[in-house]
């Protein structure tokens, strides 16, 4: 057990304002209360959040300025990141600033991030340990140079965490050793998700509108059972690349207004879309670059949502969701099957209610934020911090 005193905990990220990873802010908010200072690479954005405004950031890196409020800059390196390491200027800051903050531990969000502060946490003697996430144990595993610089992080890592069994099984085969291994999926807090109304025919999906989510395939799914069920409707939020072709399939299929691109919604709007959904949908395939999934947050706030799902055998993703018990898993591509898995659950509500609730009862037994946090504590070797939330079914 690390001896507690000062900040204690340091979070390492690309940045904290991306609307898509709340999980990364869910480990800022409940990890280490009070005692959490943050540490971003990704230079030119914001940060608008207002509960994050109040903790002590490196921003700048220059010898003048080096110490900010988070609501002045979320930036942290003054230059764009080429290498797998720091400059020595930008090091020396970084000790300075895990150093002046008594950090005893720094967790890095993502596998480059964790390969960007091994020099650092070894001069000023803090345990670094990294969190996987998704690409990062994937994309990024066709690129020798990536592989060299994680096999070196590897052995620097005082732990190294991986949010499914199938992505730790990943880095275990490039080498990272089985004892600095842990899988915690990253949890959600159940009671932001009370159970849904379920409005008949009311399909939702959740995220970004890229490759390995493959909205295209969603939307190719319910083109095939929309003249058997008329009334049913395909709301999708989120956005990216592949939104162009989105809507070039719902003018193809002659899908409008019975399918609609909310774009980017904040987590409030998320939460209610669940509330009034009767199904989830998310076809996750391994992108032709090899981009993959973790495990995605939205399929557990569904679950907690007591959605039924219907997606894929991808990544992580059996790993919660139960085939023909919390929902329906398919094969990656299988459109045929995503569209009949779909049109079971139209056809049968009370099937449907029946797997949503056997899905919240999986979240709150085995994905909360509570549970994850809990474990990520013990890895890190913290103290234990009292649970916000009495989460009950």
């Amino acid at each position: 057990m690390l001896k507690l005193g000062g900040t204690l905990l340091a979070i390492a990220a690309p940045s904290f304002d991306t609307p898509s990873e709340t999980f990364i802010r869910a480990h800022v908010r409940t990890l280490a209360p009070g005692r959490t200072v943050l540490l971003a690479t990704k230079y030119g954005g914001t940060c608008s959040i207002k509960d994050l405004e109040s903790l002590p950031i490196l921003d700048e890196l220059n010898a003048r300025k080096p110490f900010r409020s988070i609501s002045d800059v979320v930036n942290a390196f003054r230059r764009h990141w080429r290498g797998p390491a720091l400059a020595p200027e930008e090091q020396r800051q970084v000790v300075l600033f895990l150093t002046r903050h008594r950090i005893q531990a720094l967790l890095a969000e993502y596998g480059p991030i964790g390969c960007l502060f091994i020099g650092a946490c070894k001069e000023a003697g803090v345990p670094l340990f990294v969190h996987f996430h998704g690409y990062d144990a994937s994309k990024l595993l066709r690129s020798r140079r990536h592989v060299r610089n994680y096999r070196e992080l590897f052995r620097a890592a005082a732990g190294v965490i991986a949010p499914s069994r199938f992505l730790a099984d990943k880095l275990a085969a490039i080498g990272c050793p089985f004892e600095k291994l842990h899988v915690v999926p990253c949890g959600i807090d159940p009671s932001r998700f009370q159970p849904s109304s379920r409005e008949p025919g009311r399909i939702l999906a959740v995220g970004r509108l890229v490759e390995k989510k493959a909205p295209h395939l969603t939307i190719e799914a319910f083109a095939q059972i929309a003249n058997r069920y008329p009334t049913a409707r395909l709301e999708i939020i989120g956005d990216g690349p592949l939104r162009e072709r989105c809507e070039a399939l719902i003018d193809k299929f002659d899908l409008r207004p019975r399918v609609v691109l909310h774009g980017v919604q904040p987590s409030d709007r998320v939460g209610a879309e669940m509330r009034r959904a009767s199904i989830f949908v998310q076809h996750s395939i391994t992108a032709p670059d090899g981009d993959m999934e973790g495990l995605p947050v939205a399929i557990l706030e569904a679950m907690a949502s007591e959605l039924p799902i219907v997606s894929t055998c991808h990544s992580g993703i059996p790993e919660a969701v139960e085939h023909g018990v919390t929902g329906y898993l398919v094969p990656e591509g299988d459109v045929n099957g995503m569209a009949e898995a779909m049109a079971t659950l139209l056809t049968d509500p009370a099937r449907a209610a029946a797997m949503g609730a056997a899905g919240r009862a999986r979240v709150l037994k085995y994905f909360s934020l509570e549970h994850a946090c809990d474990r990520l504590r013990s890895i890190m070797g913290l103290a234990p911090v009292a649970p916000p939330h009495v989460y009950t079914g």
